[in-house]
Protein backbone atom coordinates (compact mmCIF):
# COMPACT_ATOMS: atom_id res chain seq x y z
CA UNK A 1 0.00 0.00 0.00
CA UNK A 2 1.55 3.10 -1.15
CA UNK A 3 1.56 6.44 1.30
CA UNK A 4 -1.47 8.03 -1.33
CA UNK A 5 -3.45 5.34 -0.94
CA UNK A 6 -2.80 5.32 3.09
CA UNK A 7 -4.02 8.94 2.93
CA UNK A 8 -6.78 8.15 0.67
CA UNK A 9 -7.90 5.38 3.34
CA UNK A 10 -7.51 7.34 6.61
CA UNK A 11 -8.57 10.95 5.40
CA UNK A 12 -12.37 10.89 5.59
CA UNK A 13 -11.98 9.73 9.04
CA UNK A 14 -11.27 13.55 10.54
CA UNK A 15 -8.75 11.35 13.09
CA UNK A 16 -4.95 11.81 13.87
CA UNK A 17 -2.81 9.63 12.01
CA UNK A 18 1.04 10.28 10.43
CA UNK A 19 3.56 8.36 8.21
CA UNK A 20 6.32 7.17 10.94
CA UNK A 21 9.71 5.06 10.66
CA UNK A 22 12.12 5.56 7.93
CA UNK A 23 8.93 6.89 5.39
CA UNK A 24 8.46 9.92 7.50
CA UNK A 25 12.48 10.22 7.53
CA UNK A 26 12.27 10.39 3.93
CA UNK A 27 9.35 13.34 3.83
CA UNK A 28 11.46 15.03 6.15
CA UNK A 29 14.56 14.93 4.12
CA UNK A 30 12.26 15.64 0.56
CA UNK A 31 13.86 12.40 -1.19
CA UNK A 32 13.80 8.64 -0.44
CA UNK A 33 16.95 7.89 1.02
CA UNK A 34 16.46 4.03 0.73
CA UNK A 35 14.09 0.93 0.28
CA UNK A 36 11.89 0.09 2.90
CA UNK A 37 10.76 -2.88 4.05
CA UNK A 38 7.31 -1.49 5.18
CA UNK A 39 5.52 1.52 5.46
CA UNK A 40 4.63 2.59 8.66
CA UNK A 41 1.39 4.53 10.01
CA UNK A 42 0.96 6.35 13.42
CA UNK A 43 -2.30 6.93 15.30
CA UNK A 44 -3.71 7.80 19.06
CA UNK A 45 -4.36 4.68 20.49
CA UNK A 46 -7.65 6.51 21.77
CA UNK A 47 -8.27 6.04 17.76
CA UNK A 48 -7.62 2.25 17.21
CA UNK A 49 -11.17 0.90 16.81
CA UNK A 50 -11.36 3.30 13.61
CA UNK A 51 -9.25 0.42 12.19
CA UNK A 52 -12.02 -1.21 11.81
CA UNK A 53 -14.03 0.77 9.78
CA UNK A 54 -10.44 1.38 7.77
CA UNK A 55 -9.83 -1.95 6.80
CA UNK A 56 -13.43 -3.45 6.75
CA UNK A 57 -12.81 -7.17 6.34
CA UNK A 58 -9.33 -7.57 6.28
CA UNK A 59 -7.26 -9.27 8.72
CA UNK A 60 -6.00 -7.61 11.85
CA UNK A 61 -3.35 -9.02 14.58
CA UNK A 62 -2.66 -6.97 17.84
CA UNK A 63 1.56 -6.43 17.94
CA UNK A 64 3.22 -6.71 21.50
CA UNK A 65 6.67 -7.31 22.73
CA UNK A 66 5.73 -11.27 23.04
CA UNK A 67 4.27 -11.49 19.09
CA UNK A 68 1.12 -11.08 16.93
CA UNK A 69 -2.39 -12.37 17.63
CA UNK A 70 -5.57 -11.70 15.85
CA UNK A 71 -7.22 -8.47 16.45
CA UNK A 72 -11.22 -8.08 16.07
CA UNK A 73 -13.53 -5.44 16.93
CA UNK A 74 -15.14 -7.49 19.84
CA UNK A 75 -11.65 -7.77 21.40
CA UNK A 76 -9.95 -4.89 23.32
CA UNK A 77 -6.63 -3.88 22.89
CA UNK A 78 -4.30 -4.00 25.89
CA UNK A 79 -1.95 -1.72 26.99
CA UNK A 80 0.84 -4.01 25.84
CA UNK A 81 0.11 -3.68 22.38
CA UNK A 82 1.49 -0.63 20.78
CA UNK A 83 1.12 -1.60 16.89
CA UNK A 84 -1.49 -3.24 14.41
CA UNK A 85 -0.03 -5.36 11.38
CA UNK A 86 -2.98 -4.99 8.71
CA UNK A 87 -3.45 -7.52 4.89
CA UNK A 88 -6.26 -8.36 2.85
CA UNK A 89 -6.39 -11.52 4.47
CA UNK A 90 -4.65 -14.58 6.23
CA UNK A 91 -2.76 -15.35 3.03
CA UNK A 92 -1.89 -12.28 1.99
CA UNK A 93 1.51 -10.69 2.80
CA UNK A 94 1.30 -7.75 5.43
CA UNK A 95 0.60 -3.92 3.97
CA UNK A 96 1.10 -1.75 6.56
CA UNK A 97 1.47 -1.62 10.05
CA UNK A 98 -0.05 1.14 12.63
CA UNK A 99 1.54 2.29 15.43
CA UNK A 100 -0.55 3.04 18.49
CA UNK A 101 1.16 6.26 20.04
CA UNK A 102 0.03 7.43 23.50
CA UNK A 103 -1.17 10.66 24.40
CA UNK A 104 -3.95 13.20 22.28
CA UNK A 105 -3.91 15.62 20.04
CA UNK A 106 -1.75 18.02 23.00
CA UNK A 107 0.84 16.13 23.80
CA UNK A 108 2.55 13.01 22.30
CA UNK A 109 3.56 10.26 25.46
CA UNK A 110 6.62 8.69 23.96
CA UNK A 111 5.81 5.07 25.29
CA UNK A 112 8.78 3.62 26.52
CA UNK A 113 8.93 6.46 29.23
CA UNK A 114 5.84 8.66 29.56
CA UNK A 115 7.41 11.55 31.10
CA UNK A 116 9.56 12.06 27.40
CA UNK A 117 6.46 14.03 25.85
CA UNK A 118 6.51 16.08 22.65
CA UNK A 119 3.23 19.32 22.27
CA UNK A 120 0.93 17.90 19.57
CA UNK A 121 1.63 21.28 17.56
CA UNK A 122 4.71 20.07 17.38
CA UNK A 123 4.39 16.08 16.23
CA UNK A 124 3.20 16.05 12.65
CA UNK A 125 4.42 17.99 10.07
CA UNK A 126 2.85 18.00 5.82
CA UNK A 127 4.01 17.59 2.82
CA UNK A 128 3.14 20.02 0.15
CA UNK A 129 0.58 17.36 -1.16
CA UNK A 130 -1.22 17.10 2.16
CA UNK A 131 0.61 13.67 3.83
CA UNK A 132 1.13 14.25 7.26
CA UNK A 133 3.70 12.65 8.47
CA UNK A 134 6.09 12.55 12.00
CA UNK A 135 8.33 14.67 13.02
CA UNK A 136 12.13 13.55 12.62
CA UNK A 137 13.29 14.14 16.44
CA UNK A 138 10.36 11.17 17.53
CA UNK A 139 11.03 8.84 14.71
CA UNK A 140 14.58 8.84 15.33
CA UNK A 141 13.90 8.25 19.16
CA UNK A 142 12.65 5.27 18.37
CA UNK A 143 15.65 4.20 15.82
CA UNK A 144 17.71 5.28 18.62
CA UNK A 145 16.21 1.89 20.50
CA UNK A 146 18.38 -0.42 18.69
CA UNK A 147 21.78 -0.20 16.84
CA UNK A 148 21.53 -0.53 13.51
CA UNK A 149 23.68 1.03 10.90
CA UNK A 150 21.05 2.47 8.98
CA UNK A 151 19.86 4.40 11.72
CA UNK A 152 22.80 6.16 12.29
CA UNK A 153 22.65 7.17 8.72
CA UNK A 154 18.97 8.22 9.43
CA UNK A 155 20.32 10.48 11.94
CA UNK A 156 23.46 12.06 9.70
CA UNK A 157 21.01 12.54 7.01
CA UNK A 158 18.27 14.44 9.39
CA UNK A 159 21.00 16.31 11.63
CA UNK A 160 22.29 19.31 9.41
CA UNK A 161 18.36 19.64 8.71
CA UNK A 162 17.08 19.92 11.95
CA UNK A 163 16.61 22.69 14.27
CA UNK A 164 18.86 23.04 17.13
CA UNK A 165 15.41 22.74 19.33
CA UNK A 166 14.70 19.61 17.69
CA UNK A 167 18.60 18.16 17.83
CA UNK A 168 18.54 19.39 21.66
CA UNK A 169 14.93 17.52 22.57
CA UNK A 170 16.63 14.28 20.80
CA UNK A 171 19.77 14.58 22.98
CA UNK A 172 17.96 14.90 25.94
CA UNK A 173 15.33 12.19 25.41
CA UNK A 174 18.06 10.20 24.03
CA UNK A 175 20.18 10.63 27.41
CA UNK A 176 16.81 10.17 30.04
CA UNK A 177 16.87 6.58 27.88
CA UNK A 178 20.50 5.79 27.96
CA UNK A 179 23.07 8.23 29.04
CA UNK A 180 25.76 5.87 27.02
CA UNK A 181 24.31 5.86 24.12
CA UNK A 182 26.88 7.51 21.08
CA UNK A 183 23.90 9.77 19.75
CA UNK A 184 24.29 11.98 22.90
CA UNK A 185 27.65 13.23 22.15
CA UNK A 186 26.56 13.30 18.27
CA UNK A 187 23.36 15.82 18.80
CA UNK A 188 25.42 17.39 21.98
CA UNK A 189 28.40 18.56 19.31
CA UNK A 190 25.67 19.67 16.61
CA UNK A 191 24.96 21.84 18.79
CA UNK A 192 28.62 23.05 19.74
CA UNK A 193 28.74 22.20 23.26
CA UNK A 194 29.59 19.17 25.31
CA UNK A 195 26.21 17.62 26.57
CA UNK A 196 25.08 18.67 30.09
Amino acid sequence: MSMTEVATRFAPLGIDWWIAGGHAIDLFLGWQSRPHADLDVEMFRSDSSHLFDLFDGWDLHGVSEGGSRPWSASMDLDESVFGVWVRQDHAAPWQIEVLLADGDRDQWRFRRDPSITIAGRDLVRETANGIPYGTPEAQLLYKALQTRAKDDVDLARCLHRMSDRQRSWLGHAVARMNAEHPWVEVLAASLGRQHE
